[in-house]
């Protein structure tokens, strides 16, 4: 098949291919980075764009280094891992700009902008990994990471053994060995989604940074099997570091994970993490940044801001298990956290109690449904720290009924990020300070963090 020579420009963020033309015609191409000069043949057209597979390198990118994950052209987890760390970083700074310009239609000035913060470690970094169950070529079951979509199309979406990872863990290998041999010894199968039948579907490893020691979850459909407990004691025989184990049961259609039924196998019930001087214990289903050491940079910010503002009442919205709130505890009066998962407020009780911190409240409910009802205390800073979709409409009404003087904004998708910040610019509050962190390298995800102030209303 007939293929053209180009020279690649951009990323396409934020999936991670690389962008070039062919006489003006514009083609992404993965597998590339910024300065390659690539032959490729175009595999997928569309009327404004088309896709593009990578034939050769012709000549390197001096941005181009040797990943040093061997899975990294298969596996889905990582996007960037070929390129340089310092160009990470551009690309992801040049992607944030572009949302807020393009999707928020706001001028912002330079001067509003922190650099970008690093991660303190780009590999091994990785608190979390999600694996799914699935069979090599022979029929044995192996846990293992999806093989990366194709954005032509192309690729099966196979489960692809990852022995090692080098965001991860060091363990990962030799945790996912004894869970594959104790499945197989026991002749359990993974699930098929169209056929109905075997019971295994994820396998989730958990690992403090701050202790090293290991949680690890097995989801499965159907009945636990008797032998679950067993397997805890083969871990803790090859691996120490394992703290603990539990089962998951999934009856739900469809690939995402379900942490709703727990049971416990053997072991602690939680490890132990420690972020910004803080500890917290971690669960299952908790929801904790996945790269302690970076998300200790950021939350330290927040809390550096909220010392020199010297802030009464403080409430924080989609609080989670509340890291973010016990750090400006140390610097407010008080804060009310608010997040609708029952076991978040649980989890940020308890760690409020083991840090010995004292001006918390805790509340369960959507923030949608209850904040107005409640008749809070005027507040005089709002932190939100929403999921990927952003702050729902609702949120938002909200957010300017209560008409907070301060808002701190923490985001994980510059898209949605830009789309609220023109929402809330409309509404009278001015984005002053918008700071970057690295929390994911060599992926195409950012972290933003964004100190918003309303405009001061003239007497009437």
């Amino acid at each position: 098949m007939e293929h053209s020579v180009v020279t690649v420009t951009d990323i396409a963020m934020p999936g991670g291919a690389g962008v070039a033309k062919i006489d003006n015609y514009v083609v992404f191409i993965p597998g590339t980075v910024p300065g390659d000069r690539a032959a490729v043949r175009i595999v997928r057209r569309e009327k404004r764009f088309g896709y593009g597979e990578l034939v050769a390198i012709e000549e390197a990118s001096p941005y181009r280094v040797d990943p040093p994950c061997p899975h990294f052209d298969r596996c889905g987890g990582c996007t960037m891992q070929s390129m340089d760390y310092a160009k990470q970083l551009e690309i992801k700074v040049s992607y944030l700009r572009q949302c807020l310009k393009r999707i928020g239609k706001l001028n912002i000035p330079d001067s509003a902008f922190d650099p970008i913060t690093a991660s303190s470690e780009i590999f091994w970094y990785r608190s979390k990994i999600e694996l799914s169950f699935g069979s090599d070529r022979s029929g044995r079951v192996i846990a293992g990471m999806r093989e990366a979509a194709s954005p032509a199309g192309r690729g099966s979406r196979e489960v692809i053994p990852v022995p090692e990872c080098a965001i991860f863990s060091r363990a990962l290998g030799t945790v996912t060995g004894v869970v594959e041999e104790h499945v197989h010894a026991e002749g359990l199968f993974p699930y098929d989604e169209q056929k109905r039948t075997g019971s295994l579907r994820h396998l989730i490893l958990r690992e403090s940074k701050a202790t090293g020691r290991l949680m690890v979850i097995v989801e499965t459909k159907g009945p636990a099997p008797s032998s679950t407990g067993e397997l805890y004691f083969s871990l803790k025989r090859r691996v120490p570091e394992v703290a603990s184990l539990y089962r998951a049961v999934n009856d739900r259609a469809g690939p995402y994970i379900d942490y709703s039924r727990m049971r416990h196998e053997g072991g602690d019930r939680y490890i132990d993490e420690s972020l910004a001087g803080l500890k917290f214990r971690v669960y299952p289903a908790s929801f904790f940044q996945p790269n302690p050491a970076g998300a200790s940079l950021l939350y330290e910010k927040i809390g550096a801001i909220a010392s020199g503002e010297r802030y009464g009442n403080v409430l924080g919205l989609y609080c989670g298990m509340a890291p973010i709130e016990l750090v400006l505890a140390r610097n407010v009066r008080h804060v009310t956290g608010i997040d609708a998962a029952r076991e978040n407020i649980e989890n940020a009780r308890e760690n409020a109690l083991i840090n010995g911190i004292d001006n918390c409240t805790f509340i369960a409910g959507r923030v949608e449904d209850i904040v107005l009802d409640r008749g809070f205390k005027k507040p005089d800073l709002v932190v939100v720290d929403p999921p990927r979709s952003g702050i729902s409409p609702k949120g938002t009404d909200i957010i300017t009924k209560l008409r907070p003087p301060s808002l701190i904004y923490v985001s994980c998708n510059p898209a949605t990020l830009a789309r609220d910040l023109s929402r809330l610019a409309s509404r009278g509050y001015t984005p002053e300070r918008i700071a970057p962190f690295d929390l994911f390298p060599h992926t195409s995800h950012l972290e933003t963090l964004v100190m918003l102030k309303a405009a001061k209303r003239g007497r009437s």
